[in-house]
């Protein structure tokens, strides 16, 4: 069985965060080493601008070419804590990212967005220094 959602609409709206954008929505995202590897967190709101409810956070990882390595993709529980997103990545070659979906139902389906950062390099690159 199929969603309504995702024949009507083709998923949700991604939207990629800057730095400033992500201030901006109440977004955080902080990248770690941890040893050999590296560790991204993406803490968001509870609700998108238009009041669609955190309900997915993911990470994903690409190869040197470009190719999808892995997609990993949990299910929000209901709360009222910060959702978020982590992943962890060890090869330097590779390229991590994250997002959070926020979904409506009903009336509101075409308001549903995905605040994603694709790229972890480009983002420590683009963000400003402390």
């Amino acid at each position: 069985m199929f969603s309504s959602f995702s024949f009507a609409s083709g998923g949700p709206k991604e939207v990629t965060l800057t730095p400033e954008l992500a201030e901006t929505l109440g977004f955080a995202i902080k990248v770690n080493p941890e040893g050999v590897a590296t560790m991204i967190e993406m803490q968001g709101p509870l609700e998108s601008p238009s009041g669609c409810p955190a309900k997915r956070s993911g990470s994903f990882l690409l190869g040197s070419n470009g190719e999808e390595l892995f997609v990993y993709i949990t299910e929000l529980p209901v709360s009222n804590s910060k959702p978020e997103a982590i992943g962890y990545y060890t090869n330097k070659s590779h390229e991590m990212g994250v997002f959070i979906d926020y979904l409506c139902k009903g009336t509101k389906v075409l308001k549903s967005i995905r605040y994603s950062v694709p790229s972890i390099s480009k983002w420590l690159i683009t963000r400003p220094s402390n």
